[in-house]
């Protein structure tokens, strides 16, 4: 068992801080702007105001010249929470008066301009696009609008990709918290082959899995999921958004998730494949041609190469064996960024698919990005023969001489019962 991290401390609040600075230094910014999405959103799908304030999600930081940020949120029920953490002892990043009630455009552009940065460049991490969630960026247009309209002169400059590739290096004290989120993960995954069986509603699977989540202060948002004897699919379980009840499941299925587990916002995931009694051979082929792919990942995830030669390797035995594949490989994880799908067929390979007018597969980003030590990807490798898929793998970390997997049971089939 893991020792719980104590809290993230201050030190690591001013490196962070710094950070914020080297990017405003490096692309001569007067000013920076992080938006963060609104917290009913998960904790939010996009949390960088997260990163800096280490407090309640869905806030705008600014930050100005040397100075401590400033927190724009979005209700008073944020400040609420901050007093009842100070009468409470914790240990806060932000002072009282850091903190504003007024996430909107409007109100950060009045006070730039009232600190006279008009005509001035002025960085923001959420303009670009931030896969697999906003394709065309986070920050809402009417957000945007009210910062032009108040300083009509700025020059707003996205500095996304210079968040990431500072950000992407996790501290020390960050990479006890990925670690604590994949033990958590690792528990989580084993909830699920534990669970499962025949007579055993998918709405059971995910209520086992959440609660394993809660119970040990982890946070999960939600759980992709799907079974079957054959399975194509690959997201949450269809009767989250349809009106219709839970699978049950049966001798011969094969359950397919994807587990989020997250602790003091750091996230890993983990593929978890159950195999319930005897299953398909091509789900077995496709299992072992995972693993082949998940091997050859990790020989790749080292430092002097780059995210696209990890993604050439891990394609490698999906193209010898001639499936396809229905999600990413590999992406990275906290934050997110260089996503790699290869160039292996997708689900156009099926019959079936032909009925869909316009299929369009996402492309690999981020091949050129040089990893370093302490980057964090989730290994995603799925093979499919037919309408016979299998996926598996977990959250793996940049080492000198290959990667550092934080999980093992994930990685491989697993099989219910025992």
């Amino acid at each position: 068992m893991l020792t719980r991290p104590e809290p993230l401390s201050l030190a690591e609040r001013d490196r962070r801080w710094q950070l914020a600075r080297d990017i405003m230094q490096a692309e001569d910014l007067a000013a920076l702007i992080v938006y963060g999405d609104r917290e009913a959103a998960a904790p939010a799908g996009f949390a960088p105001d997260c990163y800096f304030t280490n407090d309640r999600p869905g806030s705008i930081v600014v930050f100005v010249g040397d100075e401590s940020p400033r927190i724009y949120t979005f209700a008073s029920m944020m400040v609420a929470d901050h007093l009842q953490a100070s009468l409470r002892g914790d240990l806060q990043w932000i002072g009282a008066e850091q903190l504003f009630v007024g996430k909107t455009g409007r109100d950060v552009g009045a006070w730039l301009a009232e600190r006279r940065l008009a005509g001035t460049r002025i960085g923001i991490i959420g303009l670009e696009p931030y896969p697999p969630f906003y394709f065309d960026g986070a920050m809402p247009a009417r957000t945007l609008q009210g910062l032009t309209e108040a300083l009509p002169t700025a020059n707003w400059i996205p500095v996304y990709r210079e968040f990431f590739r500072r950000a992407s290096v996790k501290s020390e004290e960050e990479l006890l918290l990925v670690r604590y989120a994949a033990h958590i993960g690792e528990a989580m995954s084993e909830t699920l082959r534990a669970t499962a069986s025949p007579g055993v509603s998918e709405a059971d699977l995910v209520a086992a899995v959440t609660a394993t989540c809660f119970s040990m202060g982890g946070y999960t948002a939600e759980l992709l999921l799907g079974s079957g004897p054959e399975y194509v699919g690959w997201g949450p379980p269809a009767w989250q958004y349809r009106a219709q009840a839970p699978r049950i499941l049966q001798e011969g299925d094969l359950v397919l998730s994807e587990i989020f587990a997250l602790y003091g916002m750091m996230e890993t995931q983990h593929q978890a494949a159950v195999a319930i009694g005897e299953v398909h051979p091509d789900i077995l082929s496709a299992a072992a041609i995972a693993r082949a792919s998940y091997e050859s990942g990790l020989g790749a995830l080292r430092t002097g190469n780059t995210f696209g030669d990890v993604v050439d390797a891990m394609e490698q035995p999906l193209l010898a064996a001639g499936g396809w594949h229905v999600h990413p490989l590999i992406h990275s994880l906290n934050p997110y960024g260089p996503v790699g799908f290869g160039t292996a067929p997708g689900i156009e390979s099926l019959p079936e698919a032909a009925r869909y007018a316009q299929l369009r597969r996402l492309p690999t980003v981020g091949r050129e990005l040089p990893l370093q030590a302490g980057m964090c990807f989730a290994f995603e490798p799925n093979c499919a023969f037919g309408r016979h898929m299998a996926n598996i793998g977990g959250t793996v970390l940049v080492g000198e001489t290959g990667g550092v997997a934080l999980n093992e049971n994930s990685t491989r089939l697993m099989f219910a019962g025992g």
